[in-house]
């Protein structure tokens, strides 16, 4: 992940907060939770299909690894809110997802392995796993770049004050790195930009997905506080579409 947010020495990890934090405000905030509605309701609408399957083959219930359902969500909502690009793979699977989920499982397999064998010289043409590592970090800094040069190619430098004022819930791109290339005084070259995207797509979308899963997990062994959950969803929302307003009364 080279000098990412969380890999980073404590130097460049104080540099780059201060020049992140400003693309997490409020407007943004209310353009994300209707990225997050979208994603969600594309999800919804898979487990809907999948019950009308096994209904239609005489069968009442699914069974579905969560999990693996709720990565492919918050890989999309990360696409959409961090890069403005839709992975689309709660629906199908992309070279880029395999190649996200190849460098997690040998970050795994890197902190859990005793003897360092991929810092050997030559390693990495050798060894068949570390040729797949390296194979599945070109794809996803290949698109990672791809994304930064776009981006760029459209720059429209503006003050923080005046990119935190703009139409976030009208924009045809309303995503981070938008802001983080447009944000005057925030030079920064393209390696340093990509290290700081790259965590976010491998460290943010796991972590998230793994909360869910134990969220839903701990309310399914309790029906009266799924209950109490479902009557607050009712009670704040009904049928409306979800804000970041309406978020907050979700107590």
């Amino acid at each position: 992940m080279g000098k990412g947010l969380i890999p980073a020495d404590l130097e460049t990890w104080k540099q780059r907060r201060r020049v992140i934090a400003p693309g997490f405000h409020a407007l943004y905030l209310e353009a994300m939770a209707k990225v997050f509605t979208r994603c969600s309701e594309r999800t919804i609408l898979k487990f809907e299909n999948l019950l009308k399957g096994t209904n239609a083959c005489g069968e009442d219930e699914i069974e579905l690894d969560l999990e693996a359902e709720f990565s492919s969500l918050a890989l999309d909502i990360i696409g959409l809110g961090v890069f403005n690009y839709d992975f689309g793979s709660v629906t199908k699977e992309s070279p880029v997802i395999k190649a996200v989920y190849g460098t997690l499982f040998e970050a795994e397999h890197r902190s859990t392995f005793y003897i360092p064998y991929w810092k050997v010289p030559l390693a990495r043409w050798i060894v068949p796993r570390q040729r797949k590592f390296h194979k599945d970090l070109k794809v996803i800094n290949d698109c990672l770049d791809g994304l930064i040069r776009n981006a760029k190619e459209t720059r429209q430098e503006a003050d923080v004050e005046k990119l935190q004022q703009r139409d976030y819930l009208n924009l045809q791109d309303a995503s981070l790195l938008r802001f983080l290339v447009d944000m005057r005084g925030s030079d920064v070259d393209d390696r340093q930009l990509r290290d700081d995207l790259m965590t976010m797509l491998i460290a943010g979308h796991e972590t998230t997905a793994a909360v869910l899963t134990w969220a839903v997990f701990f309310l399914a062994q309790s029906p009266s506080k799924m209950r109490k959950a479902q009557a607050e969803i009712d009670a704040v929302l009904g049928q409306k579409m979800l804000t970041y307003e309406s978020l907050k009364k979700l107590e």
